[in-house]
Parts: C-alpha cells; structure tokens; sequence
C-alpha cells in the first residue's frame, strides 16, 4: 500500500526534525568548545581554515533559509 500525501509529508518533518535537534546540539557543542578555547587564546590559524569558516557560514545561511521556507509551506510563518 503506498503512503499518503500526509504520511510522506509527516515522515519528512519528522526526519528534518531529528537533523535539526542533532544539528543544533553539534553546533552547540561546537560553539562552547571554541568559546572556551577562545578565552583562553586561540592559536593562529591557516588561511584555509579561514575558507573553510567562511564556507560554513555561508552553508548555515542558505540552512537557514531553506528552513524558514520549510515553515512557510507549512503555514507556521508568514
């Protein structure tokens, strides 16, 4: 039997809800770790760390848009 509509669209939402929780922990392990080394005095680093920064920031920007479209076709925002 296959899936309905509504099955395959709740089974995708459940699916992005479990990336983003996971997501959001990693990032905010991520976060306390470089807060806290940052205190304490980073040590320099290379230029294609910098790059690789740089990607990831704009990889979390198009994330984040991506994510305020999901909640708009799902009537959560305007």
């Amino acid at each position: 039997m296959e899936p309905t509509p509504s099955e395959i669209v709740n089974s995708a939402v459940d699916a992005l809800l479990l990336v983003v929780a996971k997501s959001a922990e990693d990032l905010n392990a991520f976060h306390h770790a470089v807060a806290q080394a940052r205190s304490q005095s980073l040590p320099p680093f290379p230029r294609e760390t910098v790059v690789v920064a740089e990607r990831i920031i704009d990889d979390l920007r198009r994330v984040e848009q991506d994510l305020r479209a999901v909640l708009v076709d799902l009537g959560l925002s305007p």
